[in-house]
């Protein structure tokens, strides 16, 4: 189960990542409790941190601890920021690149703008196991999708640094509504000190996060079908982690306890632990889900078994060509300039059997001529009326040209009046055909005048010309 069960999978995973991991390997790395306490003696209270801590935590009595400790750092954060901001617009805080007009015209707080000045400059450990890392680099590099509460930009720089690659970066709840394709992605589901803003961390920011935190889990789910989902850095004591697993919880269907614990994993930091132990974990807290809790200090080794998983091409590589090729059907598609595309010699509908089958596959994208895979008529005709452009210009048309015969009445005016026919590459006996159904039909008139006057019968709805049973021939003629 667990680890092995996705290198034999050999799936890309989706990893979440928490401070945890970068407390592994950066130099004085604050947590939560540390980074308030920070701003706490800057905004002059004569009260001590903890206490005003503990004040709080008792207001949360009949929650568990968990929840104390996590409104309690909530509450004090929403004091903390109104205190912070109060100061620095009284000219008593200096916060480095921020004016008191820019902060107030862009509405951008000052304390979170110190908190990303804060977690902008970082350096990595002196003592972190070196190996160790280069395998954690390497394993970033193969998550399908990596998603963090860290405000920081270390996981990107790091891909950035070691490699060829560039991630896409998304900030905040509103990148879930991005046009995206789910690989190689990286998202700050709590945001980033790139944006200051975008900072999750006092109740009002909880407050809307929790709202469309089942936003976070469809689009992980919606990934799911493929990718395991690990979680570093996390305890199963961190309200975030958990948050997370409850709403998959509430989602996912019941089905093998073993095949659920499979697809989620949480690998939780166990102090000088060399072996990695596995057990299936049933949490009725969490809508009892299913998962995989492995407690270690070994990470090397499992960062290791999972930057062996390859599938033929990295995630970065997939985005990047599934960019490319939506890039080449939107623009050139739609402008009439795509004027080739070449798929394997076997028919588009065999062809998702033929991966399976392991046999040898070709797909091209060319610029000269098109090795013709046709629609048929009713698929056509579908796709003409709702409007979906699910074949190219120069395909339609082709069809068009050679579906039936002269009399064949099928619209193809959308094709022929918003291309340049010219840059299609039809042929020139296409053009003939297309040219004469336009003389004889190109009008409502003259194709009302091309059906014989025996079907030119009045009825007042489809179904009423369905009850006469004619033959197809004059059913479609009638109808039209």
């Amino acid at each position: 189960m667990g680890i092995k069960n996705i290198i034999q999978e050999n799936h890309y995973p989706i990893v979440f990542i928490g401070s945890g991991i970068e407390k592994r390997y950066l130099k004085d790395f604050p947590n939560w409790t540390s980074l308030l306490e920070t701003f706490w003696n800057q905004i002059g209270e004569k009260r001590n941190f903890f206490g005003f801590i503990h004040q709080l935590t008792k207001k949360y009595k009949d929650e568990n601890a968990i929840t104390q400790d996590f409104l309690a750092n909530v509450e004090a954060a929403s004091y903390i920021q109104q205190k912070f901001d109060d100061l620095f617009f009284e000219e008593k805080i200096f916060v480095k690149d921020l004016t008191l007009k820019n902060a107030q015209e862009s509405r951008i707080s000052p304390f979170k703008k110190e908190i990303s000045n804060l977690l902008s400059n970082y350096e990595l450990r002196d003592d972190i196991n070196e190996g160790e890392f280069q395998f954690f680099v390497q394993m970033i590099e193969k998550a399908k999708m990596i998603i963090t509460t860290n405000y920081d930009t270390f996981i990107e720089d790091l891909i950035r640094k070691n490699s060829n690659q560039n991630p896409h970066v998304f900030v905040g709840k509103n990148s879930l509504f991005d046009s995206n394709n789910g690989w190689s992605e990286i998202y700050h589901i709590h945001g980033s000190v790139n944006d200051p803003t975008s900072i999750v961390i006092n109740s009002d920011d909880y407050a809307d996060f929790n709202k469309n935190s089942i936003l976070i889990s469809a689009k992980i789910m919606s990934s799911m079908i493929d990718s395991p989902i690990i979680f570093f850095g996390y305890s199963m004591t961190d309200r975030n982690v958990r948050q997370v697993l409850d709403d998959f919880g509430s989602q996912l269907p019941q089905e093998d306890p073993r095949k659920s614990a499979n697809r989620i994993l949480v690998v939780e930091y166990e102090k000088n632990e060399n072996k990695i132990t596995e057990q299936i974990v049933k949490d009725s807290s969490l809508n009892h889900l299913n998962y995989t809790l492995i407690k270690t200090d070994n990470y090397k080794d499992i960062f290791k078994q999972l930057s062996t998983i390859n599938e033929g091409a990295t995630p970065y590589e997939v985005r990047k060509f599934s960019g490319l090729i939506r890039k080449i059907i939107v623009q050139h598609g739609q402008s009439g300039n795509l004027n080739s595309v070449l798929v394997t010699p076997t028919q588009l509908d065999t062809l998702s059997k033929d991966i399976d089958q392991g046999k040898p596959i070709v797909v091209a994208l060319g610029d000269k001529k098109y090795f013709y895979v046709y629609p048929d008529t009713i698929s056509y005709i579908k796709d003409y009326i709702a409007n979906t452009t699910n074949y190219a210009p120069g395909i339609a048309l082709s069809f068009v040209a050679r579906s039936g015969n002269q009399s064949t009445k099928i619209p193809f005016a959308k094709y022929w009046n918003n291309t340049d026919k010219l840059s299609l590459n039809i042929s020139h006996k296409d053009l003939m055909r297309l040219n004469k159904k336009i003389e004889s039909y190109g009008t409502i008139d003259k194709a009302k005048k091309s059906i014989s006057k025996l079907y030119r019968i009045p009825f007042s709805s489809i179904n009423e010309i369905k009850q006469q049973k004619y033959p197809i021939g004059r059913e479609i003629d009638t109808i039209a």
